[in-house]
């Protein structure tokens, strides 16, 4: 197979004021090392690594807002890393108190087809997101918190002439050291790979997928690296006379024996829930567990993950889910063999509410207080309690530069999630803090007028394996 070679292409720089200094200096990040083995991103680490998207004038140009959702000022270095050699800079920024900042990140690594970055902070209450906007819509998500060498994309399509569909993988590598990766496909055109592919220096490579492997419905990829430690994202465009949207998300590394999507099943979507099982000799078995809001309780839905195989199930022909309205989904591994889930909620163009597409990978990780910056429009957020024993009592704050007022407190009882409309929050677009006396777990759903988005929150300090709740 041919691997990708990137063209670089010059982009004028709009101007935009982001901070105080600009220092082309290259940075070096080799002394960073993760935390923990969870994927949820945590404040605690100070340092989020963004895969990030296209250029200006891409399909999934990208820009990063820094969100410091605590009531003391704080500080914090942006180095954008391009694709082209030597196309890097380094933005020192002045974060206020209950304020956002926005970067256009391409303004930075002007030379590059495709641009991520590595965001150091000194608030303990700061964190990083990225978002993308293209012909096809917008998206948005938040950075990883750390690296990793082995990645499971459960899902992707690459029907470009008949559907629109387009997908690339983004691999971030922060440090001074190449790192090399091997690329696994499977798809229901066959399987395919590529080897010993360089990902050189303190840059970002783009493996356009489409290329790759032609003509594929359903495509899923391993990402196992060899030398060194990346960050990964999927970007997926798909552009049909039915169905247009973007869809810009970080792949977790390692996978996880439980793993939480907070929040399903809000409107007239098409819901789809992909397991990945990357093991290459171990078969997984897999619960689908259904939270509710109420007293309902459901049989989950069982599945068996061969090794190297991939489970798609559309929650949307679940008859038996058509009258909860907004639900949770706790993925489980029985036999504990760690497994990647995603969503992917589509709309087409003719279906009332918000057309597009949106996905969120599982969260493996709760925590007791979380960041979860809002949009304005039709929002929700979603708060999960993934404990059987424990009552949680979440009281849910909202941070802006007068400081951090409470707005309202609810009980969640063992196995009980709930979901709280934007609209009983705050008005434009709120900074959340979310406390709990139990771990609990957060997710979003970003609905506005013309686009949708799902992503988890932010955990404030520490973060407890989801398999290590009773």
């Amino acid at each position: 197979m041919k691997i990708v070679r990137l063209s670089a292409i010059v982009v004028i720089l709009s101007t935009l004021v982001v901070g105080f200094v600009l220092d082309q200096e290259p940075r070096t990040f080799d002394d960073f090392a993760p935390v923990d083995r969870l994927g949820v991103p945590a404040t605690s680490t100070g340092t989020w690594f963004c895969p990030g998207g296209s250029g200006e004038g891409g399909s999934a140009v990208v820009g990063l807002e820094i969100v410091n959702a605590g009531t003391e000022p704080a500080t914090g270095e942006i180095t954008a890393l391009g694709s082209t050699a030597g196309d890097q800079s380094t933005i020192q920024l002045a974060l206020p108190p209950g304020e956002r900042v926005s970067v256009a990140l391409p303004d930075f690594a002007p030379e590059s087809d495709w641009v991520g970055a590595v965001v150091e902070v000194d608030g303990p209450m700061v964190i990083v997101e990225q978002s993308h906007e293209g012909p096809t819509g917008t998206d948005r998500s938040t950075c990883a918190t750390r690296t990793g060498t082995s990645f499971a994309v459960t899902d992707g399509a690459t029907r470009v002439l008949s559907d629109g569909e387009e997908m690339t993988l983004l691999l971030l590598n922060p440090f001074q050291e190449d790192a090399v990766v091997d690329i696994s496909f499977v798809a229901d055109v066959g399987p395919d790979s590529l080897d010993s592919v360089v990902v050189p220096a303190q840059r970002v490579v783009a493996i356009n997928v489409t290329e790759e492997v032609t003509v594929a419905r359903r495509v899923a990829a391993t990402v196992d690296v060899i030398s060194g430690r990346v960050s990964v994202a999927r970007v997926q465009i798909r552009d049909s006379e039915s169905l247009r949207g973007l869809a810009v998300t970080p792949v977790v590394p390692d996978g996880a024996e439980v793993s939480v999507i907070p929040i399903l099943g809000t409107g007239q979507t098409i819901d789809i829930i992909t397991v990945t099982n990357p093991r290459r000799t171990d078969t997984a078995e897999v619960d689908l567990e259904i939270l509710t809001d109420g007293s309902v309780f459901l049989d989950p839905i069982e599945l068996t993950v061969r090794p190297g195989r991939t489970v798609r199930i559309d929650m949307s022909t679940e008859d038996r889910l058509g009258e909860l309205g907004a639900f949770s989904v706790i993925a489980r591994s029985l036999n504990a063999i760690p497994v990647a889930v995603m969503l992917e909620s589509s709309a087409g163009l003719a279906t009332e509410g918000v057309p597009g597409t949106a996905a969120v990978v599982g969260i493996d990780g709760a925590s007791n207080m979380w960041i979860a910056p809002m949009e304005g429009g039709a929002g929700l957020l979603a708060v999960v309690n993934p404990s059987t024993i424990s009552i949680a009592i979440v009281d849910v704050y909202v941070v802006d530069p007068a400081g951090q007022r409470f707005v309202l407190s609810v009980e969640l009882g063992p196995g009980r999630r709930t979901t709280i409309p934007v609209t009983e929050i705050g008005e434009g677009r709120p900074i959340v803090v979310v406390e709990s006396t139990a771990p609990v777990v957060v997710g979003r759903d970003l609905t506005g007028f013309t686009s949708r988005q799902l992503l988890g929150g932010a955990a404030v300090g520490e973060v407890i394996a989801l398999s290590r709740i009773e």
